[in-house]
């Protein structure tokens, strides 16, 4: 039989890579063949690899609301663009916040109505929705995020422990996952508050802010209230590798606990964001060389199971007022579109392998997000989302190659090893030679539909 589509190459599968051929009928892989397959249309890549379609678990893409950040159309197109065929948006920097089933169904319709790529949702917990968690629970978000520490936003106003208990409790029996961003409120505003009353506005003011002690404490506080109230617990961005210790010993103690890192925390360090500024400020902060190599060490041991981008885009102009003052520049990474060509290019040379690459990037988040059914792989019933690469190609980042809404990155000027030559997202092209397919159509992806939570 001729197959819709047949994609040729190197082929990366759960614990090789082999020559072969991807067949794919109605948007679906149909065989995975190591000998030739006869195809309506054939793409032949040769001696390039075939990867699975990238899962960002964590993005903020900032629309309803705050669409002049970035919204559903650029942040899509910049996914597309770096391999990124899935995105699981996060519940805050849109206004209203994912907080209630009237806020999930104005994002939804939202990426229904501009994303080139599919997507799914997180929900949010702050200090005064535990009645509307519930059903926003059963709405078909994929977990429940909240923050340990206040980011002084109204929108989306962090939770005490007290509420980070009672929500843990009501999450606890829905089959879902809370995950949190874990730094301790109270010791890294005290440290702030005093850094600023000595007039502080230095880049390094903000990393002694924002201590890796502040981090770990959350973290380990984190694990005794999940541990408590019984609720399946995800640690997001963790820049530490005494956090991801404190973690893997919850996990072999039987505790049901997962958690990422982000690739900035492994292609950059403190070092780099003195130097380069607010580009490169984030929370909790770009950390130093030393614990960057114990991450990869990590890394390389099967310890992390999902890196995200941790994209939070913003106006270039937001990020320039924390030019002469850090506390006044916003506090994220534009990095979606540059995740994988990272990964790549900070992974091969330690000795990562596209085997496990793919499992960091594609199918460990897929698992995670509770899409392992159709998303992250290349087997037979799962979406046929491929990103065909060429591992020889050496590039440079320009700020004209960005597809967000304002293009600028850390990454700008940067060299990367491993060029992105086409995306197909359920079998069809959407990104190839430097052109999106601007009629593609992102579904909706309801955890409640699929229910393969892990």
């Amino acid at each position: 039989m001729a197959f819709d589509l047949v994609v040729k190459g190197k082929l990366v599968l759960a614990d090789q890579v082999a020559d072969g051929c991807v067949g794919v009928e109605g948007g679906r892989v149909a065989r995975v063949s190591s000998g030739d397959l006869a195809g309506r249309t054939v793409v032949d890549a040769g001696g390039k690899i075939v990867l699975p379609g990238v899962v960002d678990l964590h993005a903020h893409f900032s629309e309803p609301g705050r669409t002049s950040w970035e919204g559903w159309a650029y942040g899509s197109r910049a996914a597309a663009a770096g391999g990124v065929t899935t995105v699981v948006d996060m519940p805050l920097n849109a206004v209203p916040a994912t907080v209630n089933c009237e806020a999930f169904e104005l994002k939804r319709d939202a990426g229904l109505r501009s994303s080139l790529v599919d997507f799914a949702l997180w929900g949010g917990l702050v200090d005064d929705n535990l009645a509307d968690l519930p059903d926003l629970l059963a709405a078909g978000v994929m977990g429940i995020k909240a923050f340990m520490i206040d980011i002084k936003d109204d929108t989306f106003r962090y939770v005490d422990e007290a509420q980070l208990r009672r929500g843990m409790e009501i999450i606890a029996g829905s089959g879902l996952f809370l995950a949190v961003h874990a730094e301790d409120n109270e010791g890294t505003w005290n440290r702030t508050r005093a850094l600023q009353a000595a007039g502080r506005t230095d880049r390094r003011a903000w990393t002694e802010a924002r201590s890796p002690e502040g981090e770990l404490t959350a973290i380990l506080r984190a694990l005794s209230l999940a541990r408590e109230t019984g609720c399946p617990l995800h640690l997001v961005h963790v820049s530490l590798p005494e956090g991801v210790e404190a973690l893997d010993a919850a996990r072999r103690s039987g505790q049901k606990v997962s958690w990422e890192t982000c690739a900035h925390y492994l292609s950059l360090t403190d070092e780099d964001f003195y130097r380069l500024g607010p580009e490169a400020k984030c929370a909790p902060p770009l950390r130093d060389r030393a614990r960057q190599a114990a991450l990869w060490d990590q890394i390389l041991a099967g310890q992390i199971e999902a890196v995200t981008s941790d994209h939070s885009p913003c106006p270039t102009e937001d990020k320039q007022a924390g030019d002469d003052n850090i506390w006044n520049a916003w506090g994220g990474i534009t990095g979606i579109q540059s995740l994988l060509p990272v990964m790549m290019t900070e992974g091969f040379p330690r000795g990562l392998s596209w085997p496990a690459l793919a499992r960091l990037l594609c199918t460990g988040p897929a698992k995670l997000a509770g899409l392992a059914d159709r998303k992250g792989a290349l087997a037979e019933g799962h979406d046929a989302d491929f990103v065909v690469v060429d591992p020889q190609r050496s590039w440079t980042l320009r700020k004209e190659d960005l597809k967000s809404r304002h293009p600028h990155s850390v990454y700008v000027g940067r060299r990367f090893q491993g060029g992105i030559d086409a995306v197909f997202l359920r079998g069809k092209r959407l990104f190839g030679e430097g052109k999106l397919d601007e009629t593609s159509a992102g579904q909706f992806l309801s955890w409640t539909e699929n229910k393969t939570k892990p």
